[in-house]
């Protein structure tokens, strides 16, 4: 609403594309999103040499892209921006700064957005150049987003049973897997399981693929015991934790919170 020219940081599969088009769909945008790894500055906006000629002889004259040459475009999101060539970041400074390319300004452009990954990151090394602090300061405002799920997108998009069941499972990972398994894998994985595939195929051999198939196929686990709890129905509490996936799935939940539950669970357990 305010113009203003946004940098998102933030690992791989936390949705930060989606994000960014859906903040211009909702808002009326017009939009352009390149991918800013396979760019080529001329082609892609600053515009092809083509020959022409006039009373004087021949001369080279570029030829934009038709958004641009129209001046249609209000809004540029480049995506993956540390993983572009120089050349493309330094063409992009003119357009994050001035909103014109060679001199050429471009009234109807509003603002720049672009997403990267992580220049440091110690458990993985991304393939991305150091963005230039001058050319970070372009940006207005810089949004960190979390690595996790948004539970918020999963229930829009899968129901609230799927969702936490999904989420749950996510969270009750070790922090060394949820790196392999990113918000954008655990969606991949949901998927999977609604065309009938095997998630084992998608998601790691270690992530323990049976716990998230049960939750997916039952409900949370975890949704389900803190129901029981509220309810304050021992019996029903009782039988649920005697099934064994049930209690496996909670056990760190009771760990954090054992009154309410300890004295129903056998001595083994306990």
């Amino acid at each position: 609403q305010n113009n203003l020219n946004v940098l998102f940081h933030g690992k791989h599969g936390v949705g930060k594309t989606s994000m960014i088009a859906d903040a211009f769909k909702r808002n009326n945008i017009k939009f352009v999103m390149f991918s800013a790894a396979t760019m080529d500055p001329w082609v892609d906006f600053i515009g092809v040499p083509k020959e022409v000629t006039d009373e004087k002889g021949p001369y080279l004259e570029l030829v934009k892209p038709k958004s641009f040459r129209d001046d249609e475009v209000e809004a540029l999101v480049f995506d993956e921006f540390n993983r572009s060539h120089k050349k493309v970041r330094n063409a992009v400074m003119e357009l994050i700064q001035f909103k014109s390319i060679n001199g050429k300004k471009f009234p109807n452009l509003k603002m720049v957005w672009a997403a990267i990954n992580p220049e440091n990151n110690e458990e993985a090394a991304y393939d991305v150049e150091k963005l230039d602090p001058a050319q970070a300061d372009r940006f207005h405002v810089h949004i960190e987003i979390p690595y996790k799920p948004h539970l918020p997108f999963f229930i829009s998009k899968y129901g609230n049973d799927i969702a936490h069941a999904a989420v749950d499972w996510w969270t009750g990972l070790p922090d060394t897997m949820k790196f392999n398994v990113s918000p954008r894998r655990l969606e991949m994985a949901i998927q999977m399981f609604k065309v009938g595939g095997k998630l084992h195929e998608v998601l790691p051999p270690s992530s323990n693929t049976e716990k998230l198939l049960h939750s997916l196929q039952n409900g949370s686990p975890i949704r389900d015991f803190k129901k029981l709890l509220l309810a304050n129905d021992e019996t029903k509490l009782k039988d649920w934790l005697s099934a064994e996936n049930n209690y496996n799935a909670v056990v760190k939940e009771i760990i954090k919170s054992p009154d309410g539950c300890l004295h129903l669970l056998s001595e083994e357990k306990v």
